[in-house]
């Protein structure tokens, strides 16, 4: 009967996303434009990209040959190293510009591999996609030989599940094959004669008017693991302007924390959430480096990268940058690490 209720209670946070009952505005830092891609470091390029055309991402540009990129060698620390880089999208869940995800291999330089860690751990991160049909998305994996289904704390995420055959299946886990977790919501099907649904995809949320899954398939949100839920939250807030709800638990099993943030070049807007387990209390983040598989980072586009980047060093964000703010790909750009398990966090100002 414990175990029922602690995987209810976590069933219930993700639906809702938030603990809280009251949302806590925040008033966005001006030289913050949004959330406008993720960063995911792979052990071979070609079989990441295979696997994420497979789930609906279109490859825009690469796979790149390999190459001694002095500018991206100095935005991550990787001095020497050989990479190559490939750029997937995927509709976004809450607007009609398209998601990035940047996929990179690198040799020639020491990688630990990542690709085992659970999805609970720290150093661990997902990503989530709103789909039109969770069981037909396993079928396809299945079938290519994709599938894997890595265990969830607290939550069943059973290959086949329980129930009548054919039944709507509102949620699964799987795993790309280096590691990274990627959520799946089924959009559910209105019941005849019900009310439309409350739609906000846009802050200010509260656990009683999210909009769990957008206005149509497609990248949600991503995901952080974190040390100390309100160290994480108030660099969240306070360095990017995440509009997250208050804490108003600190004895769950675990926190889900989701914060808003615009889309970049958009009005609507996506989540990072800030996920903490009663299991990692008092635990120590893995020594990841940026090169290593199964590293990740979020990408915030900028106005004024100058401002961003001294708000997040007085807020305790680590540089990653040799030299920190750097000419990159025609602007200018940041990499640092946050102040609570060390996230990668890339600033990027575009050229004018």
């Amino acid at each position: 009967m414990k175990n029922t209720k602690k995987t209810l209670l976590f069933a219930l946070a993700l639906s809702l996303a938030t603990l809280a009952l009251f949302a806590q505005a925040a008033t966005p830092p001006a030289d913050i434009v949004g959330l406008g891609f993720v960063g995911h470091q792979v052990a071979d390029l070609e079989r990441s990209i295979k696997y994420f055309e497979a789930i609906d991402f279109k490859l825009v540009e690469g796979p790149s040959k390999w190459e001694v990129d002095k500018e991206l060698n100095q935005l991550g620390n990787t001095p020497n190293a050989e990479s190559r880089t490939a750029t997937m999208q995927v509709q976004s869940s809450v607007s009609d510009v398209p998601f990035r995800l940047i996929l990179r291999q690198y040799r020639g330089i020491d990688r630990q591999d990542w690709s085992t860690l659970n999805s609970f751990d720290l150093g661990a991160n997902h990503i989530d996609l709103t789909v039109d049909n969770v069981s037909n998305l396993l079928d396809k994996l299945e079938g290519m030989g994709l599938l894997k289904m890595p265990k969830i704390q607290g939550l069943a995420n059973d290959r086949q599940q329980k129930g009548a055959p054919g039944a709507f299946r509102s949620y699964s886990f799987i795993s790309d094959p280096d590691g990274l977790t990627i959520e799946n919501f089924g959009v559910p099907a209105p019941r005849p004669g019900a009310p439309p649904a409350v739609r906000v995809s846009n802050s200010t949320a509260t656990g009683q008017t999210i909009d769990r899954w957008g206005k149509q398939t497609g990248f949600n949100h991503y995901a952080v693991n974190v040390v100390d839920p309100e160290k994480a939250r108030d660099f969240y807030i306070k360095v990017l302007g995440g509009d997250y709800p208050a804490i108003e638990s600190t004895t769950a099993a675990q926190l889900m924390q989701n914060g808003w943030y615009p889309q970049a070049t958009t009005k609507n807007s996506l989540r990072i959430e800030l996920v903490w387990f009663a299991l990692n209390k008092d635990k120590t983040a893995p020594p990841m480096k940026f090169q290593d598989i199964n590293a990740n980072f979020s990408g915030f586009q900028v106005k004024n990268i100058e401002t961003a980047y001294a708000r997040a060093k007085a807020n305790g964000a680590s540089t990653v940058t040799s030299g920190g703010i750097m000419k990159y790909k025609g602007g200018r750009a940041v990499m640092i690490r946050d102040s609570d398990v060390g996230g990668y966090i890339m600033l990027w100002e575009p050229g004018k």
